[in-house]
């Protein structure tokens, strides 16, 4: 999101500021699809349906950059040597546009969105304090990211910086598919009286197919009557 510009320049384009932007579109577009879906599929499903789509995608650009011959400081005088190469290896640049379209569309469905609805699980009580504790650590995580890619790129190399980003989430998909409750659809007192006791994943579940079945009743029913 931050450095699409900086990729792109790096693998080629002329444009990179032009071909940043159908990352900024893509995140807006899948963000307005996740408003419209996110409490018919539900938090936790959405998250384990989309985590996985976003570490296909940083897989794909990790193994794309293997395949491109980047510029160094050293051979910065040696352009047309630089051209030649990327000339030669067109086709992975485009692998690494659409692995970080995929990425960042599955990522505005999903990690995006889902956190900003954290208030959800918790009470009144602490709802301020623990909203803005979890917001705290969504923009540090964000800050961390942002200060350690450049120098990640340098020295982990890109195919290892976009390794570590899949098995972060993988990691990531790991926790939610473990401890994250389906709040979807569930009052404030039934989040509360889901967390009393472990993390309540599976009553949540029943809890979540219960309303489905009860709405789809009722829009069958609807529609017989229509």
């Amino acid at each position: 999101m931050y450095f699409s510009a900086t990729i792109f320049a790096l693998v080629g384009f002329k444009s990179p500021i032009f071909t940043s932007l159908c990352i900024a579109v893509t995140n807006f577009v899948f963000t307005l699809v996740a408003f419209h879906y996110i409490d018919r599929i539900g938090r936790r499903r959405i998250l384990l349906l989309s985590i996985p789509v976003m570490i296909l995608g940083l897989v794909l650009c990790a193994l794309a950059f293997l395949f491109i011959h980047l510029p160094t400081q050293e051979s910065h005088a040696s352009t047309d040597i630089e051209n030649k190469n990327l000339e030669s290896s067109t086709a992975w640049p485009l692998v690494i546009v659409l692995s970080m379209v995929l990425y960042v569309a599955s990522f505005a469905v999903g990690l995006g969105n889902v956190p900003w609805q954290q208030s959800e699980l918790f009470p009144l009580s602490v709802r301020s304090l623990g909203s803005a504790i979890a917001t705290s650590m969504n923009w540090g995580s964000n800050f961390v990211i942002g200060l350690t890619f450049l120098p990640m790129i340098e020295f982990v190399t890109p195919t290892g910086t976009f390794a570590l980003y899949a098995l972060v989430c993988v990691g990531a998909w790991m926790a939610v598919w473990k401890i994250y409750p389906e709040t979807a659809g569930l009052g404030l007192e039934e989040v509360g009286s889901l967390l009393r006791e472990g993390w309540g994943v599976e009553e949540s579940l029943k809890r979540f197919r219960e309303r489905r079945n009860r709405e789809i009743g009722v829009e069958f029913t609807q529609t017989e009557w229509d």
